[in-house]
């Protein structure tokens, strides 16, 4: 167990003394601490998507979420409250039978609110409003917060997580005054049927026990909207630290034989607590996630054969490639990933958790298959021979809410600001407001990149000013960077898996123009198969179209001979004695069958 006191105590005490009172000056003053973080995320609102295959992902799926029809997912939270309750039966994971009802419903909410708040879409804070409005009816009328019946059963804090998020987006960034009214019933609702301890979820199934450790950033969060030291502690009170977050904090590798996304999604618990609580050690245990999961990833950067985390230097990400087709879990772990990611580059500002990001969000996410009108989402990526694109065998599985969050949040992945420097970490088209003393600069990054190699970025002030801009030197570049201004060469330092710095006092209209060599490489699944590859170009994992029908091993030479074909920049032609194949990012794979290893000849 983390703690040797039940939550029962916990909230004893918080009556007692702090329920309903305002966090004291020391504890607020704590949960904001700039000394924490080296870098700062912008605000959702600060950057827009301006083109690009990122830009249209994001609007695809924004307008997906945006098309779910609100009767839909409030009827099962109706019938739960005796109301009448128009709409089609949801179905799958979500439904009435479903394996855990109304599961992503907080999810769904908080993806909208952030493409709202994104985009400035007025009709999706119409629809989160909506949304929370006849959620909070339902628990007027039955103030249980879960859908199905016997709720201990399922699975009640990873629920509640969920619902926590819906309702912390939809107050801060829809401005919905009644979500923040409902946290506290909706946290009340659900204690009876949660663990007072919280429980380490142990493999996949058995027994899958339920993730309480999730539970403690947004805990923290509710804490900071609710002025209530109630919910901070409860957030401390789960916190897994004698099983998880210690161990990793000591340096050791704890990872294998867990539940790969519950324990990944966790790690944010663990980086709100550092912010909240200024305990180093949670620090410490994100630094060392990052290194244990770098033994873990495939090409893409995924990680996770069945759900598992694998024990490292044995070759079982190898042999994963033949025994299951379920190779990570992709929205459910990019969001993971990325998450995790940001959180390490604010607290430490080094541009390696930027080059891990990259490549997760160009190859993971951005390359999940689109969803459908009727609850198919996409679950597992599968990396061994002649795989495809799946839909989940469920509709509305738990990757349906992932999904949103995890694009819903492009825009936080692409800038990053300190007191006096701009952080350009991605390469995407987007427009950044960086409001900084009174004043504010407008960024906007004009690229084809990662089919390109090229990236301009040109500023408006309204008057000079000296700041830095930080421009991320990728550790892929395949040759020496070019950096100008104004289209004169900028001396500075340029090496790779490190932040360029260019110093000076900018004026309006000055251009920056930055190029990133990129050229095709090999990379091996693990030390133990070396001969087993995956064929990468700058960040991105490259697949070779399968038409033979055949899953099968190829081979593929050091020299590789790939051609582009006519009138494309990410399509390539190899042509090896009597066969031939075409090889495209694995972002590009719609419904075609791929090859994503090969064996070096």
């Amino acid at each position: 167990m983390t703690s040797q006191f039940t939550r029962r105590r916990v909230l004893r005490g918080a009556g007692t003394a702090l329920l309903g009172s305002a966090l004291s000056g020391r504890a607020a003053a704590r949960a904001v601490d700039d000394e924490r973080e080296v870098l700062h995320e912008f605000g959702y609102g600060d950057v827009r998507l301006t083109g690009g295959p990122l830009g249209s992902h994001y609007q695809a799926i924004h307008a997906h979420y945006l098309s779910l029809d609100n009767d839909r997912l409030l009827k099962i939270y109706r019938q739960h409250a005796g109301m009448d309750a128009p709409g089609k039966e949801m179905g799958g994971w979500y439904g009435t039978n479903g394996f855990i009802p109304g599961h992503s419903f907080g999810q769904y909410v908080s993806g909208l609110a952030r493409f709202g708040s994104g985009t400035g879409d007025a009709a999706c804070h119409a629809k989160v409003r909506q949304m929370v409005e006849e959620f909070g009816r339902t628990l007027q009328r039955n103030p249980d917060p879960y859908a199905g019946e016997g709720a201990e059963k399922l699975w009640p804090a990873y629920v509640l997580d969920k619902h926590e998020i819906g309702l912390i987006d939809a107050y801060r960034l829809s401005g919905v005054a009644a979500a923040a009214e409902l946290l506290p019933r909706v946290i009340s609702g659900a204690l009876p049927f949660i663990s007072p301890d919280s429980r380490d979820r142990i493999g996949k199934k058995d027994p899958p026990y339920d993730e309480t450790y999730v539970l403690p950033e947004n805990l923290f969060a509710v804490a900071e909207i609710t002025k209530n030291q109630r919910y901070h502690a409860l957030a401390t009170h789960y916190l897994l630290d004698q099983e998880f977050f210690d161990p990793l904090a000591r340096g050791e590798d704890v990872l294998p034989g867990k539940h790969a996304y519950s324990h990944a999604i966790s790690l944010s618990s663990a980086a709100k607590a550092y912010l909240v609580l200024g305990e180093t050690k949670y620090k410490k245990a994100l630094v060392n996630a990052w290194e244990f999961l770098e033994r873990q990833r495939y090409a893409s950067g995924g990680w996770g054969p069945e759900e598992l985390f694998i024990t490292p230097h044995r070759g079982a990400l190898y042999d994963s490639l033949s025994n299951t087709k379920a190779h990570f879990e992709t929205p459910c772990g990019s969001y993971a990933n990325l998450k995790l990611a940001r959180y390490l580059l604010r607290f430490t500002g080094e541009a390696r958790y930027g080059d891990g990001l990259e490549r997760d969000i160009f190859n993971t996410i951005l390359a999940t298959r689109k969803p459908d009108s009727d609850g198919d989402y996409p679950y597992y990526s599968t990396y061994g021979p002649g795989a495809s694109k799946q839909y989940y065998d469920s509709k509305w599985p738990c990757c349906s809410g992932t999904l949103a969050q995890a694009v819903a949040d492009y825009p936080l992945n692409i800038y990053f600001h300190s007191a006096n420097a701009l952080f350009v970490n991605l390469y995407a088209p987007s427009q950044l407001v960086w409001r900084r003393s009174g004043e504010q600069v407008l960024v906007r990054q004009e690229t084809d990149f990662p089919a390109g190699d090229k990236i301009t970025i040109r500023l408006s002030l309204n008057r000079p000013r000296r700041f830095e801009m930080r421009l991320r030197i990728p550790g892929w570049v395949a040759a020496a960077p070019r950096l100008t201004v104004n289209r004169r060469p900028f001396k500075t330092a340029v090496m790779p898996a490190s932040f360029a710095t260019i110093d000076r006092t900018w004026s309006n209209g000055d251009t920056i123009e930055l190029v990133l060599p990129q050229s095709f490489r090999t990379l091996a699944i693990d030390e133990l198969h070396p001969e087993t590859v995956a064929l990468m170009k700058g960040p991105l994992m490259y697949v070779g179209i399968d038409t033979t029908g055949e899953a099968q091993w190829r081979s593929i030479a050091p020299s590789l001979g790939l051609k582009p074909l006519p009138l494309s920049r990410q399509r390539y032609l190899r042509q090896e004695r009597d066969t031939e194949q075409v090889f495209v990012p694995y972002y590009l794979v719609g419904e075609e069958t791929y090859e994503t290893y090969f064996r070096s000849a």
